[in-house]
């Protein structure tokens, strides 16, 4: 019969079983850490969307820097395309291609859209008016041209109608 050396054979088994059960502690270990990571950045989007953002609406615009925000009680409606001459410039007949929206009340709406052609005439004497110098030679003359519009639109109708004047499209030749 062998002896057998006892302090080998068990030692070298421990050392198995100990790496055995250091890598089942690991697989356990990361799923567990990465399933916390997921859970926990579910818990933090919603309570960052739930409770510390500040509640919006589909239909409001945040104001910003003095612009003007669109209310629940207000509307925008798109009017149809614009094709108009411009003033002659230099000897030169150019054309404007225009979409407009404007922002009204709600209660508005429906006078406004029965009393549109009033509003197309508006807009079309204010462009036959104008030369593309007026509206693209400097960074003031988009503007000054929807404030113009706005104007001549409410003055018009003789009331406030029109808070503003987007413009969607634009193309002059």
């Amino acid at each position: 019969m062998e002896k057998k050396k006892k302090g080998k054979a068990p030692k070298a088994e421990n050392e198995t079983v100990e790496v055995e059960k250091k890598s089942m502690k690991m697989g356990l270990i990361l799923p567990l850490i990465l399933v916390l990571a997921v859970v926990g950045s579910v818990i933090g989007t919603v309570v960052t969307t739930k409770f510390l953002l500040p509640p919006t609406t589909g239909v409001q615009v945040a104001e910003k820097e003095g612009k003007p925000t669109v209310s629940e009680d207000q509307t925008i409606v798109p009017l149809d395309e614009f094709v108009v001459n411009l003033a002659k410039s230099e000897g030169n007949q150019q054309y404007i291609r225009v979409n407009l929206s404007v922002l009204i009340e709600e209660k508005d709406s429906e006078d406004f859209t029965k009393n549109v052609a009033l509003v197309r005439d508006s807009i079309v004497n204010v462009l036959r008016q104008k030369k593309a110098s007026d509206i693209l030679d400097t960074p003031e003359g988009l503007a000054q041209w929807k404030a113009e519009l706005k104007e001549t639109i409410n003055h018009a109708y003789g009331t406030e109608i029109v808070s503003d004047v987007y413009i969607t499209d634009l193309a002059i030749q």
